[in-house]
């Protein structure tokens, strides 16, 4: 194994009864790098999240974490390396946040101090002494986060770590991410959010149905699709503005279009180009009280179905 990957997947295969949850997942994770794993419910990836940690046994294949093969079991050293926060919650919620840290550090020879420092950066100090079963889910998975990072781990791997959160939570989530990576942690995150994604790693593989289909960096995959969007936002009411026949005027010189927002005073509508059509937009855009157009490069939310089409 090469030395810069501190994880490396090989031809990893699982079923449950007839159902193939992984056909030979193929994947080589960098040292010091935040790497996503994207794809629908079912695709596979909590399955290869499960069989890294060692909650689940693979049929074949081979995991090398740190050089070492653990596909027969997770040696002790090496989870004591490894951070995990799944989508459900592992806490005891009859505890207060701090008793929880507090509870986890005493049985891994951790000093308190440790639990007051991550209690301070997740910003949940000032609410330390309250049950967690009152706390929001935003503040739940922050708690959970803080728990895996107690032991210093060198690679934290996230399943949905901010799948429904409140705003707040979740940025506050994606700037601990952030920082992680620049203090050389390596980071396995699985996200059903493509900006986050997007925003957040340096390189992205798509899974579906069991398969890794695509993997690269994010940049990579936008520049491949070779087409951008145009944005447009008119001005909309129930009376004014038949939305059929605007579709059907853009139509002419435009592959495809789709309504995507409407708010209480306007209507937007995402259109895919290949060659310059701004002239005749502007003719329509007369008729139809265009407020804004504006042109974009295509997304991860575009490549994710280009990909699966």
């Amino acid at each position: 194994m090469t030395e810069n990957y501190i994880l490396e997947i090989k031809d990893l295969k699982k079923k449950f009864g007839s159902f193939a949850a992984l056909k030979g997942i193929n994947l080589k994770v960098n040292r010091g790098e935040i790497i996503g794993l994207l794809g629908p419910n079912g695709a596979g990836k909590t399955t290869t999240i499960k069989i890294i940690t060692g909650l689940l046994k693979a049929d074949s294949g081979e995991i090398n974490i740190f050089g070492e093969n653990i596909i027969s079991g997770l040696p002790t050293w090496i989870k004591e390396k490894i951070g995990v926060v799944f989508e459900e919650s592992n806490l005891y919620y009859r505890l207060s946040a701090y008793d929880n840290l507090l509870f986890f550090a005493r049985i891994n020879g951790i000093n308190k101090t440790k639990v007051e420092e991550l209690l301070k950066e997740y910003k949940l100090y000032d609410v330390r002494k309250k049950a967690v079963k009152n706390f929001s889910k935003g503040m739940k998975k922050r708690l959970m986060i803080c728990r895996s990072l107690l032991a210093e781990p060198e690679i934290l791997i996230l399943d949905e770590a901010t799948g429904g959160l409140d705003p707040i939570s979740a940025e506050i989530i994606r700037q601990k991410i952030s920082k992680l990576k620049a203090e050389g942690k390596t980071v396995l995150l699985s996200t059903h959010y493509l900006e986050e994604a997007d925003r957040l790693c340096d390189r992205v593989a798509f899974i579906n149905q069991g398969s890794l289909i695509a993997l690269d960096k994010p940049s990579v995959f936008k520049q491949n699709l070779k087409q951008d969007f145009i944005e447009l936002k008119f001005a909309y009411d129930n009376y004014s503005l038949n939305k059929a026949d605007l579709k059907k005027e853009l139509s002419v010189l435009l592959k495809k279009g789709e309504e995507y927002k409407v708010e209480k005073d306007s209507f937007y509508l995402k259109i895919f180009i290949e060659e310059e059509v701004f002239n005749r937009l502007n003719k329509i855009a007369a008729q139809y009280k265009l407020l804004e157009l504006k042109k974009r490069e295509g997304d991860l939310q575009e490549v994710f179905k280009q990909i699966n089409s």
